[in-house]
């Protein structure tokens, strides 16, 4: 499962204590310089690292206004302003408000959601090059990059502001029991990798065509169950 690497979390960000939940603090943290945080940049980084392999992982959202979302690779300048570009290392998709969300593509392509997600799912590919995002809540498509990657990529957190009041909600990463009983891709199969996710067969139909650099929402539907669990079903309040 994936987890918070506080080593990488800036400092005016607070991480639960079993590394699951991110929220923006009120001020800056006594916490050690080191050259893996960001300091600039508000956000933080998961622990693990992806260098082969399929990956997917979910992230409750809730009633936020505002967040940043994805993969980044190992390499990403940690100090000063940031450029987020797949160009850079960045396949980030962002809520700016309301319906509406961009992918920090360069330019950046904007869209709008019919339903804002309570919960976004996020699936990576390491060998097809594929990083594609989901609205769990209304089981559909949101965005697909796909790049050749080189080096260890990691999953990406930024709560953002808090928007006058109405974002002060964390960021939280689901865990296996809360995760949707039929999720975008099938149960594992197989046996772990050395990066310490297994394998996963995944279903073509639910990715779309990988002829263009990259895909904004069509009204793409995945076929889901329709007994799909909601992914937060008693969730219960992080301890920070």
């Amino acid at each position: 499962a994936v987890t918070l690497d506080p080593d990488t979390a800036h400092p005016k960000l607070i991480l639960s204590e079993d590394r699951r939940c991110v929220r923006l603090g009120d001020r800056k943290r006594p916490v050690p310089d080191n050259p893996q945080r960001f300091d600039f940049v508000v956000s933080v980084l998961g622990s693990e690292y992806f260098t082969t392999g399929c990956h997917y992982w979910e992230v409750y959202v809730g009633e936020k206004t505002k967040w940043i979302l994805g993969v980044c690779s190992e390499s990403v300048s940690r100090k000063g302003k940031v450029t987020a570009s797949p160009a850079n290392g960045h396949w980030l998709v962002r809520q700016s408000r309301g319906h509406e969300y961009e992918a920090l593509t360069s330019p950046q392509t904007s869209f709008r959601l019919k339903e804002p997600p309570k919960c976004v799912g996020i699936f990576l590919d390491y060998e097809a090059g594929i990083i594609s995002f989901y609205n769990v809540t209304d089981k559909s498509h949101i965005f697909t990059f796909t790049h050749r990657f080189s080096g260890p990529l990691r999953p990406f957190f930024e709560p953002c502001l808090h928007d006058e009041g109405k974002n002060i909600a964390p960021l939280i990463i689901c865990s296996e029991l809360q995760k949707s009983e039929e999720s975008i891709v099938p149960k594992p199969e197989g046996k772990g990798h050395a990066n310490g996710d297994v394998s996963l067969k995944v279903n073509p139909s639910l990715l779309p065509s990988q002829d263009p650099e990259l895909f904004p929402l069509q009204d793409t539907i995945v076929s889901w169950p329709s007994d799909l669990v909601p992914a937060l079903q008693g969730l219960k309040a992080p301890s920070f």
